[in-house]
């Protein structure tokens, strides 16, 4: 997060798939983190939430909860790249669970305040 706690955004595919390649994948039930070091200093996010979802707002209320789970987490260290993929059980698991799920997958890559192993 930024000093001020923002969190920014991947927009673009080239930032999804640098990600993807040169990143960290951790997976729990209900979403899978993939992690990559940035130099910027601040967190960005990207959400890919595929068609198997359902139509246009079904995805985007399931984006929605996912992006309030990440500013949820208050122990993220700045400099990383996110890219959350929820799996098939996101759509229709409540907020606590999304925002458990989401902890887990950060502790085991290791970007959270505390606990977790070292990135591979």
């Amino acid at each position: 997060m930024a000093a001020d706690g923002t969190i920014g955004r991947l927009a673009r595919e080239d930032e999804f798939r640098r990600v993807y390649r040169e990143g960290v994948r951790r997976a729990t039930a209900l979403l899978v983190v993939h992690a990559r070091p940035n130099r910027l200093g601040t967190v960005r996010v990207g959400i890919a939430v595929g068609r198997r979802f359902g139509r246009a707002v079904r995805r985007n209320r399931l984006r929605r909860r996912l992006r309030e789970a990440v500013r949820a987490q208050r122990r993220l260290r700045g400099g990383v790249d996110l890219v959350v993929v929820p799996r098939e059980g996101a759509a229709a698991a409540g907020a606590p669970a999304l925002r458990a799920a989401l902890e887990e997958a950060l502790a085991a890559t290791g970007l959270c305040g505390e606990g977790g192993e070292a990135p591979a």
